[in-house]
């Protein structure tokens, strides 16, 4: 599949690491100019240097996605030093627990609806006058299946991606007069540095043996029988921010060995 970036930029938020550093590494090879966007130096400096070392054109923008003074003057400088943004990827979430509702902590909660709802509005906020400006624009949500299905222990990381869900089918309605797409990718279980940060967790409670039991269980749930990686997640975003999707839009695309079918 030709998915050529020539000429792109593309603003990739929490891709200090994990799905976001494959997707910055992704955009680039295809020859997109890449804004790694990350709230840690240090990760976000070490995918610019990845992907520099492989060939491609990167810089750093850190900032808090949850504050929309930062994301504009971040926003603003990537402009002033690229020129345009016409690829935004709205990827940064976190989890930070992962327990039964009624035993989370409040605070928490508000930490992960601020970085996974809100940081997206903010981006689009800082961004998309832009794209509407130039007449073009590609902007693909990263949320979840958990927030399509329902997935227990995770209502508050669920809330907040479903609350992306609409908000990318609403705000694509808003935005497709001016040639800007508006999508989504909703991964399943993904060997992401959020996923193994909650099985290091379960194996402290539990133990190995029970975790590695549990482990495969859960790839009997999926009809490919494997967890996905970074990579699967990375190619349907490519497709999706490419003029090959020009006539897609509103769309949530399931990216899940088969786990949940949702019409």
């Amino acid at each position: 599949m030709d998915t050529s970036f020539q000429g792109r930029v593309a603003f990739i938020t929490g891709s200090g690491s994990g799905i976001g550093r494959e997707m910055a590494l992704a955009f680039a090879r295809d020859g997109a100019r890449v804004v790694v966007n990350d709230v840690n130096a240090q990760a976000g400096q070490q995918t610019v240097d990845l992907v520099t070392q492989a060939g491609g054109d990167a810089r750093l923008a850190v900032c808090d996605i949850t504050d929309l003074a930062q994301i504009k003057r971040t926003a603003q400088e990537a402009v002033d030093a690229f020129g345009s943004i016409d690829i935004l990827v709205n990827n940064a979430a976190v989890l930070i627990a992962h327990e039964m509702f009624l035993e989370t902590d409040p605070d928490k909660c508000d930490k992960e609806i601020k970085v996974a709802l809100y940081g997206t509005m903010n981006c689009c906020r800082a961004i998309v006058p832009g794209m509407i400006a130039r007449g073009y624009g590609k902007v693909v949500n990263i949320v979840t299946d958990a927030a399509r299905v329902g997935q227990e222990r995770q209502c508050n990381y669920s809330a907040a991606k479903g609350g992306v869900i609409t908000f990318t089918k609403s705000f694509a309605k808003e935005v497709g007069r001016h040639n800007i797409n508006v999508n989504a990718v909703s991964p399943g279980a993904t060997n992401s540095p959020i996923r193994q940060a909650m099985l290091k967790e379960m194996e402290a409670k539990i133990g190995a043996e029970k975790v590695a039991e549990r482990e495969e269980k859960v790839k009997r749930m999926y009809a490919l029988r494997r967890i996905g990686e970074a990579e699967d997640i990375s190619n349907a975003v490519l497709f999706l921010a490419s003029d090959r999707a020009r006539h897609v839009t509103g769309q949530i695309l399931s990216v899940n060995g088969g786990f949940a079918m949702p019409g």
